[in-house]
């Protein structure tokens, strides 16, 4: 028994001493494909340094710069440049407050020291700091902060980041979270309560590098914001503001969906109040082989770095040439499936239902490029309803404008009366108790409003 237990031991003993080195190889992997996949994304270049090797350590440094040019062509030279260390150490055994056992803890972070000059922040800080642990089996536990600093001259103020998820073959969760800024100047003030970021996707890493569509939702909202100045410290206030973006996929018919949606539970300065605010788009049946299709010719065309900005139009208008038909083989749709609000005056809703019919044969170049091609076939369906009084409202506000006089002017409000009885009896608008309501529809380049017609083309 002694004996067997000895063997146990010297075979433990020894997969811990051996493992680090395959567990090394993978990490080494991982890394060198993460720097591969950035320097294809348009603006990044990224190179790697290793500083340190062990058996059981490594040290590293990558050096990342992202081109302002990608984001607006003015910014063209300028970049943002971060030095990001590495420190990994291998499993199996790792000790750490993260875990007795993985295959590797990592610690990233991001000294700052330039930024010291005009931020304050903890000297024994990183600006940014991030903990990777990877389990026996695979998963991924991250957490990333940077700490709470302010501006040297103290107008501006940051609580700090937190952010904590999970990477795993079958998705992505992570959350994180900004619990306050604040800028404080005598004619600039500006306050952000409580900023979550949710990211949760069904797919694995790969299918997200793929270019492809997914399964997955991304959130992003704030508490309460509010602009304005010493005199006017609320100029601007605006509660419960979150964007969703969403995005679907059929395994089998590789088909998707994204859902965008823009809400805000209040908003208000002083001449404006609303709330319930809601606008939400939809585009759905889109044929996921197009975008893997995008994603390849993307990558392989910015790898060319002497590529000029006109070959870069012509390359793209090639390709949209040669794959609309993909894009546009399942009749793809462009939906609004919510509009509403409400104001002080009333509320409003609407909804707007859109597609292409078929199109037969190749498109040319010159067909993209026509306006009358594209209204010929598109096929749409709108519905807006309103209060009388909200729509009395904005008429009011728009006519007083326009004759350079004030909303409550008696010559104002009996031309807007006039205007909305004839839309009425003319079959333009709709009236039903104290609501307006009006139909748009639009199919072989004609338009009708609730089915009196009125030309496109």
């Amino acid at each position: 028994m002694k004996k067997i237990l000895a063997v146990l031991v010297f075979v433990l003993l020894a997969a811990c001493l051996v493992a680090p080195k395959f567990i090394a190889s993978n990490y080494e992997e991982k890394v060198s494909q993460l720097v591969t996949n950035l320097n294809t994304a348009p603006g990044y270049q990224v190179t790697m340094e290793s500083l340190e090797d062990t058996w059981f350590t490594s040290k590293k440094v990558v050096h990342l710069a992202y081109d302002l040019a990608s984001i607006e062509p003015s910014l063209s030279g300028k970049k943002i440049e971060v030095d990001l260390i590495l420190d990994a150490h291998y499993g199996p055994i790792l000790l750490s407050a993260n875990g007795l056992l993985g295959l590797f803890e990592l610690h990233a972070y991001y000294a700052g020291d330039t930024l010291r000059d005009s931020l304050n922040w903890p000297a024994d800080q990183a600006f940014y700091d991030a903990s990777v642990v990877m389990n026996l089996t695979g998963k991924i536990d991250v957490v990333d902060q940077i700490p709470a600093f302010d501006m040297a001259d103290g107008n501006f103020t940051f609580s700090g980041y937190h952010g904590k998820g999970a990477f795993t073959d079958q998705g992505i969760d992570y959350r994180s979270q900004v619990n306050q800024v604040n800028l404080d100047k005598p004619y600039e003030k500006m306050s952000l309560t409580n900023t979550q970021l949710t990211i949760n996707i069904r797919n694995g890493v790969e299918a997200l590098s793929s270019g492809g569509l997914y399964d997955g939702d991304i959130a992003f909202g704030f508490e309460q914001l509010t602009l304005g100045s010493q005199d006017k410290p609320t100029e601007l206030n605006i509660q419960g503001a979150k964007v969703l973006v969403s995005s679907l996929l059929d395994q089998t018919s590789q088909l998707g969906k994204i859902i965008n949606h823009y809400s805000v539970d209040k908003v208000s300065n002083a001449e404006f109040n609303a709330d319930n605010l809601s606008f939400a788009v939809e585009i759905t049946n889109l044929n996921n082989q197009f975008f893997l299709d995008y994603n390849t010719f993307l990558n392989s065309f910015l790898s060319e770095d002497d590529a000029s900005a006109e070959e870069i139009n012509l390359a793209l208008i090639g390709f949209f040439t040669d794959k609309i038909e993909e894009l546009l083989s399942h009749n793809p749709e462009l939906n609004i499936t919510d509009l509403s609000g409400h104001l002080a005056e009333g509320s409003f809703k609407a909804t707007v239902n859109s597609r292409l019919k078929d199109m037969a044969g190749p498109l040319s170049i010159e067909q993209l490029m026509d306006q009358n091609f594209w209204l010929w076939h598109l096929i749409l369906n709108g519905n807006l309803q309103a209060d009388e009084s909200l729509i009395t409202s904005l008429g009011e506000r728009y006519l007083a404008q326009q004759m350079r006089t004030t909303v409550d002017s008696p010559q104002v409000k009996q031309q807007v009366q006039i205007l909305l009885n004839n839309f009425i009896k003319q079959g333009l608008i709709q009236r039903e108790k104290d609501k307006l309501m009006t139909e748009i529809s639009i199919a072989d380049g004609q338009g009708k409003i609730n089915n009196f017609p009125f030309p496109l083309m």
